[in-house]
């Protein structure tokens, strides 16, 4: 018998850690106990990201802006909550513009529980494209200390990212990490073998969407320096994004085309990953990284930008993986070359940060994400 109704509003759900996350979650659960519905702003990927059939409902705004759908929002909650008036129902918003336009778009609505979903630290809302885009941010930053706190919970995917979190809204906060380990992974990553490889070069690889956050152009950069004494490596750069001609122009006006390989949209990264001899994450900031656990699932050795806030929680401060000074060219590119040097100690890192990948089981996730929705 259905008990609950989970409404997840995700604005822009595409090809990338969010949707994934949200995927793996909603398939393990329990089905005879929730039904479920998903809405977005745009056509949903996640159709295309679960492994089995899933009983779910689809809405799908038709709004340029998350801002402009809120009265969409919430007359679609309150016919919801008239034809399931007898169940529990429970919205779950992703990340913080939309978890603000939930609090007003649900304003005074009764009888429909609140959770965010926050998938990124602070510092994101310190980085910004324009003078627009500065004042969005200042505004969200400002309503995230005063809004979260009404949520009936507020989760967070990493420790750092809660901590600091708890320390501007003061909202109840818990910890609930990414299920972005699944054995499905290692299936996924042997349905083919990709004709980019080589036994005559190394391969360096980024898995993410090509932002000014991502930060790929940085990577583009450091992997010049290290081409210029190593001929036989190529990056590899897997993703999809509005940096996408900046990046392909840099490569083109410096003559790194033979050396770097795009691949725009791809659903199944992971057997690039697999056989790439080490995986580079250069991001400003992140909310956990889902990629850097796939890549050690792998076994495929990282480099990360010790950025907040994940990657060093799941590379065990450095233990499990190395960790690079944020912005520090120089020091990405030394661990680079004394990973090609000496492969053999960051293997064995990464070695240890496997065993500790149990604590992003899906399964694991689910379970807390079950008892969340039972008490609140």
């Amino acid at each position: 018998m259905i008990k609950k109704h989970l409404i997840f509003f995700h604005p822009y759900s595409n090809i990338g850690g969010a949707d994934n996350s949200l995927a793996r979650l909603i398939s393990n659960l329990d089905y005879k106990k929730y039904k479920f519905t998903f809405i977005s702003l745009n056509k949903s990927i996640l159709p295309k990201l679960f492994d089995k059939k899933v009983n779910i409902k689809f809405i799908k705004l038709n709004s340029t802006r998350t801002l402009f759908s809120l009265f969409k929002i919430r007359n679609i909650v309150k016919n919801i909550l008239k034809k399931n008036y007898n169940i529990k129902n429970i919205i779950i918003s992703n990340q913080n513009f939309a978890n603000v336009i939930i609090y007003f778009a649900l304003y005074k609505i009764k009888k429909i529980k609140i959770i965010f979903i926050e998938r990124n630290h602070l510092d994101e809302l310190k980085f910004f494209n324009n003078l627009i885009d500065f004042f969005k941010k200042k505004i969200i930053y400002i309503l995230i200390k005063f809004i979260y706190k009404k949520a009936d919970i507020v989760i967070g995917i990493s420790k750092k990212l809660c901590l600091d979190l708890k320390k501007l809204t003061n909202a109840k906060i818990k910890l609930v990490y990414n299920p972005a380990f699944e054995k499905n992974i290692i299936k996924k990553s042997n349905i083919f073998y990709p004709k980019i490889f080589d036994k005559k070069n190394k391969f360096i690889i980024n898995v993410g969407r090509f932002t000014k956050r991502k930060n790929q152009i940085f990577l583009v950069k450091a992997f010049e320096q290290i081409l210029k004494k190593k001929k036989n490596i190529k990056l590899i750069l897997i993703g999809y994004g509005n940096e996408l001609n900046k990046i392909k122009k840099y490569i083109t006006s410096n003559r790194l085309k033979k050396n770097v390989v795009i691949i725009d949209k791809c659903i199944n990264p992971y057997p690039y990953i697999k056989n790439s001899d080490l995986f580079i994450l250069t991001s400003k900031y992140e909310g956990f990284a889902n990629v850097i656990v796939e890549s050690v699932a792998l076994n495929t050795p990282v480099i990360s930008a010790n950025c907040n806030s994940g990657p060093s929680e799941i590379l065990l401060n450095g233990k499990g993986g190395e960790l690079y000074k944020p912005n520090s060219i120089n020091d990405l590119i030394n661990k680079i070359n004394n990973f090609f040097k000496d492969p053999k100690i960051l293997k064995s890192k990464t070695v240890l940060a496997k065993k500790f990948l149990y604590r992003f089981e899906k399964i694991h996730s689910a379970k807390m994400y079950n008892k969340i929705f039972d008490k609140i």
